[in-house]
Order: structure tokens, then sequence, then C-alpha cells
């Protein structure tokens, strides 16, 4: 399972996608519009947001893929990436530059056996939830398989994941029963750190990725720069700068 999940990475490749500006001001030119597959769905509720950069797109395709490799089950369901030129996505205030992406919580039934809800499933404090009266409860070790299978794309560095802390817990938990390496679950553990929006992700977790290396600098990344971030941190503007960026809004 663990060499699966980190086997060696080959180089980046280049791709005609480009991601522009921050997720929060930016704009995405020559999107790929996401597919379904064997392994993942989409929720129709997003059609209209369907499109990322190219490794957005890839790297939850294979991620789809590996976690049925690891954890035969239901398929993996995506919400909202960007529209296709990027720029503002309510209610959202990201999503803005094909760098980010909704996807569903891996799930089991009243019977604890995996299963695949219609659409995303709120979860409460204790993991559970319903939707048209059908139960559904976390799938802890399948959402942990699915965020290393994320950590570990080939072409895709992951910077955050936005999970609620009570789910993040049982995830982490499901980890460390799991046979995978210390490095497998110190990646999810930093990757889920929670951040000021974590708990509102309760029906869906939250994945954004750095900037490709060929998309910078007119793709802009910002904290945190995690030890597997490709290439050079970018320095923090200056106070100058700061006053200009200011002036200028």
């Amino acid at each position: 399972m663990t060499s699966l999940l980190f086997a060696s990475t080959p180089a980046l490749a280049q791709h005609p996608s480009r991601s522009i500006g921050t997720a929060n001001r930016g704009r995405l030119e020559d999107g790929v519009r996401i597919a379904e597959t064997e392994h993942l769905v989409l929720q129709p509720a997003s059609s209209a947001h369907f499109w990322g950069t190219a490794e957005l797109v890839g790297m939850i395709t294979r991620a789809a893929a590996t976690l049925q490799t690891l954890s035969a089950g239901p398929r993996v369901m995506v919400g909202a990436l960007s529209r296709r030129r990027g720029g503002r996505l309510p209610p959202h205030r990201s999503h803005q530059n094909g760098r980010d992406l909704d996807v569903g919580y891996a799930l089991t039934d009243d019977d604890g056996a995996p299963t695949e809800a219609r659409r995303f499933v709120e979860l409460g404090e204790g993991g559970c939830g319903a939707d048209r009266g059908e139960p559904y409860c976390l799938d802890a070790e399948r959402t942990f398989l699915l965020f290393a299978a994320l950590l570990a794309d080939p072409e895709a560095r992951v910077q955050w994941i936005l999970i609620a802390a009570d789910l993040r817990e049982q995830v982490l938990a499901a980890g460390r029963r799991l046979d995978v390496t210390d490095a497998v679950r110190e990646r999810v553990v930093l990757a889920t750190e929670p951040r000021a929006a974590s708990e509102y992700h309760r029906s869906h977790f939250h994945v954004r990725i750095y900037c490709a290396v060929d998309d910078r600098p007119r793709c802009a990344d910002t904290a945190p720069f995690h030890a597997w971030y490709e290439g050079e941190p970018p320095r923090p503007p200056s106070r100058r700068a700061r006053r200009r960026r200011h002036r200028r809004r």
C-alpha cells in the first residue's frame, strides 16, 4: 500500500492550462473540464463549475482510481472546481483560478457498509447525517486513503485540505490503524491542519493545490508552504508593495 502511495514521481508535465492570480482573485486560461469515470462521479448541482487546471483535474481523477486499488468501494463524488474562465464563483470566496476542488467524504450506510449518496451529505458532530431520510456516516478509513492518494500525486502538490475538526480526528484515528508509514500519516496531519474555514466543511472537504511551476509567477501562491512545495517559495511582499496594493483597491 505505502509503496503505491509514495512511488517515485516523474517530472511535472507540460500543460496548456494556466492558473492566473490567486485563488481568491484570479482567472483560468485553457482550463480542463473534469469528466466522470468508473471511479468518479460529479455532483449535478455543480455542473457549470467543473473546470480546473490540468494538474487539478488529473490529480482527483488519478486519486479516485488509486482509492479503488487500496479499498474497493463507491465512486468519489466531486463538486465545484471553477468556472471555465475562472473568476468569482458565489458563494465561494475562492475557486477563482482552477486550483480549488470540493470532494464528498467517503460514506457508509446504516450497517457500516461503504455506500454512495446522491449528493454531498451534511455530517453532524458524531460523523453521521441523513439525506432524504437515508442515514449516512463518515467512512474515515477510505477518506484517509483518499487524502493520502491526493497528497502522493505525481503532478499536483496539495497545499491544504479543509475538513471540520471532529471529522478530521476520526480520519486521523483511522489512519493510525492502517498499515501505512509515519510519513504518510504526517503528510495527512500537516495538510489537514485546522484553518479559519475548516469548520464549514461538514458535507465535503476542500482541496487546494499549489501553482504549477509553469504557471508561476503569473499564478501566485500564498502560505503555508509545506516541505513538498515544488521550487522556492515566493517572498512576502514588502511593506511598500502592500501599501501600493491597498491604494489600488
